[in-house]
């Protein structure tokens, strides 16, 4: 006689764990500020596409296994200064206690983000606004507080646009300089996928995420690391160039031209490569983290209502974050999963907290 109680008694304990996951996922109490990493995920123009592939099937080998391959500034991500210096430290030489602080969240996005007026102004349209210095000074005892400050723009949101990762609020040199001055400051978060952007045409059609422009911006890449299962992309279109911030010249043959491992052209030291060498090359560094989600789930100090006033600091509005790279040697960047513990009375009861 055949036997049925064991494949509906495995089916109902899955159903009985996924819901168990969903439950953890849902805490009241932790906001996951990570972007999952998927197949198709839009990169940084010029980065490796996400790419996954089984080694081992349930059907053929009796368990799963998978290879993965993504760039190491992927999604939600931490730069490390090796990524501008040569001699820079490694996400890996940081101890695990560095990771973890206390985090405040500054909400900009009625003075540089999407709903402010130097955004919607025709002016900008296709053009990143510029946040500077002025426009921090206000939050200048949340700095001196807290190790971890986040800046809500309103990117997240736009995540998928076109303009996602040429037209958003960028800092200026100027402003890295100022936060420099900091030195309880070790990690900076950011909604957006850098510190500052390039221009755009202001097109709203979605990204390709066939990413044309890598094989000339990952030159260094091992061809080994991907086989077959895992082609390279194709080399970059005359119809797709590189700008820079500064002029809007066509640079795509300077970087075509570049060797792996050659000094950044002047054509591509641009505003964005400056912020970073700032904030990284500081001692001790501070650290960035690109490409958060979900910071309106956190509590967060607004702008002052008249000018010249300063926001003084309330601890009741910070929030114990945890955020852990992956732990590979020698990484310059590595996505990492991001999560902030609420306090209790700022915690939501049952809000969602997973994949977005």
């Amino acid at each position: 006689m055949e036997k049925r109680g064991k494949p509906e008694k495995t089916e109902k304990r899955a159903a009985e764990r996924a819901e168990e996951r969903t439950t953890e996922r849902t805490s009241s109490r932790w906001v996951d500020l990570t972007r999952p990493l998927r197949e198709g995920i839009p990169v940084y123009p010029g980065d490796p596409l996400f790419q996954a592939r089984p080694f081992a099937e349930h059907s053929t080998d009796g368990f799963r296994g998978t290879r993965w391959a993504f760039g190491s500034h992927i999604g939600t991500h931490l730069d490390a200064p090796f990524h501008y210096f040569v001699d820079g430290e490694t996400l890996d030489s940081f101890s695990v206690d560095f990771f973890v602080g206390d985090a405040a969240v500054l909400d900009l996005r009625s003075t540089v983000g999407v709903d402010s007026e130097r955004f919607a102004a025709p002016r900008r349209v296709g053009r990143p606004v510029l946040i500077e210095p002025t426009d921090l000074e206000p939050f200048e005892p949340i700095f001196d507080a807290v190790p971890f400050v986040f800046l809500r723009v309103g990117w997240a949101e736009r995540f998928g646009r076109a303009d996602f990762y040429n037209a958003f609020p960028s800092l200026t040199p100027e402003t890295a300089d100022w936060l420099a001055d900091f030195p309880k400051l070790r990690i900076l978060g950011l909604e957006t996928p850098s510190l500052a952007a390039f221009p755009t045409d202001g097109s709203d059609d979605p990204p390709s995420t066939s990413n044309a422009s890598a094989a000339d911006r990952v030159r260094s890449f091992d061809p080994e690391f991907l086989p077959d299962a895992f082609p390279a992309s194709p080399s970059s279109s005359p119809t797709e160039p590189k700008f820079s911030a500064e002029n809007g010249a066509d640079v795509s043959s300077v970087v075509a031209d570049a060797e792996p491992g050659a000094p950044l052209d002047e054509a591509e030291f641009c505003a964005d490569a400056e912020c970073h060498r700032i904030l990284l090359g500081r001692r001790p560094p501070i650290l960035l983290l690109e490409g958060l989600v979900a910071l309106e789930r956190l509590p967060a100090f607004a702008p002052p209502s008249a000018p010249g006033e300063r926001v003084e600091f309330d601890a009741a509005k910070a929030f114990e974050t945890v955020v852990f790279p992956l732990l590979i040697e020698r990484s310059d960047g590595c996505p990492a999963r991001v999560a902030a513990r609420l306090r209790a009375e700022a915690a939501e009861p049952g809000a969602p907290v997973g994949e977005r």
